[in-house]
């Protein structure tokens, strides 16, 4: 497994992993998306063999935003996720992470949790089948 920013050679294959977990979601990154936030955001790869997921930061005055943490289906379960998490609690400067998750997605809330980050407020209809969760990490 490697971990390194992403690049605009990448551009393809992270909009491939963002269309195969995300394609109906009212929040899914298109590809011209992501030609903009590999210029004005935080991208991060990881890799084995091939790229197989990302996390996408976006840089606010005082604080990053995790906008999307995309692991490809069969490479769920082998903590690529927490390696994404914890590399980028490394590499990002010391500002406050802030994120939204679905309400209903209690394995991402946990896995959050895990690295210190608080539910900060309940987002009536953030989504549109259902509420989201503000989560925090002061540091």
């Amino acid at each position: 497994m490697k971990i390194s920013r992403a690049s605009k050679e990448d551009i393809k294959r992270l909009f491939e992993i963002e269309n195969s977990l995300f394609k109906d979601d009212i929040f899914a990154l298109k590809l011209s998306s992501f030609y903009y936030h590999i210029k004005s955001s935080i991208i991060y790869k990881v890799k084995i063999g091939e790229t197989v997921g990302y996390i996408l930061w976006l840089k606010r005055k005082n604080f990053f935003r995790l906008y999307s943490l995309a692991i490809l289906d069969k490479y769920q379960g082998l903590g690529l996720a927490s390696s994404l998490i914890e590399y980028s609690l490394k590499n990002l400067e010391k500002k406050p992470l802030q994120l939204e998750v679905r309400i209903s997605n209690k394995k991402a809330i946990m896995l959050y949790k895990k690295f210190g980050f608080k539910e900060v407020k309940i987002l009536k209809e953030y989504y549109k089948d259902e509420d989201g969760v503000l989560m925090r990490l002061e540091r």
